[in-house]
């Protein structure tokens, strides 16, 4: 027992040595990019479709080349219509949107670094509008705005260069749905960051 245990320790210590001396590098910047998504309301209807922007800062720290951590704040657009028997129905909104993302890079390539990763997001969503478009005719009402926390999935490539990094990115944000909510939102991030690396 005591022959396993030596090396074991051994082999912990050097990784702990190696993790806390590692190199930590930093990035900010701008990240743009659109978001299509889907909107079901469960009413047995077809599920609303529509396409939003999406713009806002963002900042990273990599561990080690190896684990990414991203934090951001974006503006960001959502838009969802769908026609139905009596005229075009959308809603659009207005939101904040603060992701935090953790990745896993594969940083073995010097210029270039794919990852995947998972994380949350909060959805601050504004008052919205609701427009039904029956013959040509559009009629605007008011929609209730919401907080909501989304489930972020997604892949990526971060390509390096001396002091800027491009981070071509796709995620999926996806609203967990409890038992006395019944409606669900589903948003794919299509993006690209632009960051400062000093």
């Amino acid at each position: 027992m005591k022959k396993i245990i030596i090396p074991m320790l051994l082999l912990t210590t050097v990784c702990l040595a190696q993790c806390l001396s590692a190199p930590i590098s930093t990035r900010v910047g701008l990240k743009a990019g659109i978001n299509p998504g889907t909107y079901d309301p469960n009413d047995d209807l077809d599920a609303m479709k529509g396409t939003g922007v999406h713009f806002g800062i963002g900042m990273g720290t990599d561990f080690l080349n190896l684990i990414a951590l991203d934090i951001g704040a974006q503006f960001r657009t959502t838009k969802y219509s769908r026609d139905e028997p009596l005229g075009r129905i959308t809603h659009s909104y207005n939101n904040l949107y603060f992701p935090i993302f953790l990745s896993l890079k594969a940083a073995m390539l010097p210029l270039i670094s794919p990852y995947i990763g998972a994380g949350l997001g909060i959805n601050v969503q504004f008052e919205g509008v609701r427009r039904w478009e029956p013959n040509g005719v559009a009629v605007e009402t008011e929609l209730e705005g919401a907080t909501n926390a989304y489930f972020i999935l997604g892949l990526g490539a971060e390509i390096k260069f001396t002091k800027l990094r491009i981070c071509p990115e796709f995620t999926a944000n996806i609203k967990p749905t409890s038992d006395d909510q019944n409606d669900k939102y589903t948003d794919y991030h299509l993006s690209v960051g632009l960051y400062y690396a000093p």
